[in-house]
């Protein structure tokens, strides 16, 4: 499989990371395993064709803006938008779960969303329904929503692509990442888009109001959650000297290997890359 056609990173060596994560994270990766299996069925039995060549065409490369749920978000979005209003003609735009409603909001349809399924459901479906394709991961924790909501989504759109973060299971798929956001830039350094460019991914000690429907501000960063995203940090800085896809962040917090922009700055570095 070229590069072009992603996984970036190969499948053992992701496995090999993976169990180390699962290990650190006290994850049963037998139940992981059941959760590929189970949505692997529902996508075969509704017939779903993973829209491969579809996302080919919008990461490779391309520029490409991925959308934390952090809380530098809305502001970024704001700022996004005030100095670029046609940004959806000149970038790729993929939302991290909770960072659709966002855009959603604001009256833009990301191109991709990528999902484990506990951001709001609503701004998900509407993105579905505008056309978004949608990139599902199944894990362990997530089987109950994987069967509830997986139905309203086929609903709304057939551009489904289902993922695992274990042997992945025709029809899904395993680009690598662990978090729905740094499972974005896995899959779009895999298709060798370029500039990959980081908003309200800040890893920080606060997690984002938008990062789970049931907050109304922003909140500490509880202790499970400070590891996974301390764990993303340390994927996406791995990422960036193993792939040709030169990645930037508008936040604070800047990965080893990625680089500090200004959001005001994004447009000229992506037209001097092209």
């Amino acid at each position: 499989m070229s590069r072009s056609r992603g996984p970036l990173i190969p499948l053992e060596t992701w496995l090999e990371k993976y169990a180390e994560i699962a290990d650190a994270m006290g994850y049963d990766v037998a139940r992981d395993r059941k959760a590929a299996e189970m949505f692997a069925r529902m996508l075969k039995a509704s017939r779903i064709e993973p829209p491969l060549d579809t996302l080919r065409k919008l990461f490779f490369k391309k520029p490409v803006i991925i959308f934390g749920a952090g809380p530098s978000l809305d502001n970024g979005v704001e700022r996004l938008l005030r100095t670029f209003p046609n940004v959806s003609e000149i970038f790729t735009l993929v939302t991290a779960d909770g960072a659709t409603q966002v855009l959603v909001e604001s009256g833009v349809a990301p191109h991709v969303v990528v999902t484990d399924l506990d951001g709001d459901m609503d701004s998900i479906l509407s993105a579905a329904r505008k056309g978004s394709i949608m990139i599902v991961h199944a894990h362990g924790d997530n089987m109950d929503r994987i069967f509830r909501d997986v139905k309203k989504i086929l609903s709304a759109t057939k551009l489904v692509l289902g993922t695992t973060q274990v042997e992945p299971v025709p029809p899904l798929q395993n680009f690598g990442g662990f978090t729905d956001g740094d499972r974005a830039v896995f899959m779009a350094a895999g298709y060798e888009a370029s500039p990959i460019i980081l908003i309200g991914m800040d890893f920080g000690k606060v997690v984002g109001r938008r990062s789970k429907p049931w907050l109304r501000h922003d909140v500490a960063a509880w202790d499970d959650k400070l590891k996974k995203l301390n764990i993303a940090y340390r994927l996406l800085s791995w990422l960036a000297t193993s792939s040709n896809s030169v990645i930037y962040t508008t936040s604070a917090n800047v990965p080893p290997g990625t680089r500090k922009v200004n959001l005001e700055d994004i447009n000229h570095i992506a037209r001097c890359q092209r």
